[in-house]
């Protein structure tokens, strides 16, 4: 098929859909230094201007595959059964959080730059909190608060505290700053063996 027939094939929401498709792609396989909006059209097949037509350029399109990635952290997130076991819980929250991170590290890094998304669209808030939320209260409850209110300093605090923590764990074992440490080379093994010991030191 041409290009010029594929793009007569698209329809307004569907040009939208297989450009964010195209920009997921672009960041899953070579992270966010592959990505421009040319990229993105190309892959999509349609216009250059497409893609600065529908989401006004690359922040509106990156926020759209930001959003994205924070559905897939919270799903990874989702798959951890919760047990009556506060400590089994964060640790077990912990390792898919890691896990998201080395298995997705183009999207974990988007996550996290606020330079090239629009976190003032109204949908980020609630998407973007989601996991910090999850893994919060999972730490919250380990230190014995049950009962958690967003609007309470020291509820924030401990929110805040909990997903810092994940966060920079995950970030050490993605860039491989956690491994070196370790004296680890292979990361699937640091993960599957060594990871939940280190968490086990951090939540007996």
């Amino acid at each position: 098929m041409c290009l010029m027939a594929k793009r007569s094939t698209y329809h307004h929401g569907d040009l939208r859909t297989a450009l964010i498709r195209a920009a997921d792609e672009i960041i899953a396989e070579g992270g966010i230094e592959a990505f421009t909006l040319r990229a993105a059209a190309k892959r999509a097949g349609v216009s250059p201007a497409a893609p600065t037509h529908h989401f006004g350029g690359v922040k509106g399109l990156l926020t759209e595959v930001d959003l994205l990635a924070f559905e897939r952290a919270g799903s990874y997130l989702d798959e951890v059964p919760e047990t009556k076991d506060a400590a089994e819980n964060v640790r077990a929250l912990a390792l898919a959080f890691v896990r998201f991170a080395v298995e997705n590290p183009g999207h974990f890094r988007l996550m996290f730059r606020g330079d090239l998304v629009d976190r003032d669209d109204p949908r980020y808030p609630a998407v973007s909190q989601r996991p910090a939320l999850r893994l919060g209260k999972a730490v919250a409850a380990y230190h014995g608060r049950f009962h958690i209110d967003m609007k309470r300093f020291e509820d924030a605090a401990e929110i805040l505290g909990g997903f810092a923590t994940m966060h920079g764990l995950a970030q050490l074992v993605l860039e491989g700053k956690a491994l070196v440490f370790f004296r680890k080379t292979n990361v699937k093994e640091f993960i599957e063996i060594d990871l939940p010991r280190i968490l086990k030191e951090i939540y007996p």
